[in-house]
């Protein structure tokens, strides 16, 4: 039997009824922040244009890591 990858344990993570809906909603409105257009401070200025986005990269890909971390430990499943 194969081991899931990387992309179906993903998928796995959030079709699992025990990851909490607070994080699945957080990790995908992080994603669409991140590729979004619209910034809540604009690109154009400079440095501080860019702290929101790497605030929400920081943030989204925390909390990524614990569920992601969490949902591998609860299914036994070792990489």
């Amino acid at each position: 039997m194969n081991k899931p990858n990387f992309f179906q344990n993903v998928s796995g993570m959030f079709r699992d009824k025990y990851t909490p809906l607070r994080d699945k909603l957080l990790i995908i409105g992080g994603a669409v922040y991140l590729i979004s257009p619209i910034d809540l401070i604009p690109d154009f200025l400079f440095i501080v244009g860019y702290t929101d986005d790497f605030a929400c990269l920081v943030g989204t890909g925390t909390l990524f890591y614990k569920t992601y971390n969490r949902y591998m430990k609860r299914n036994r499943i070792v990489g």
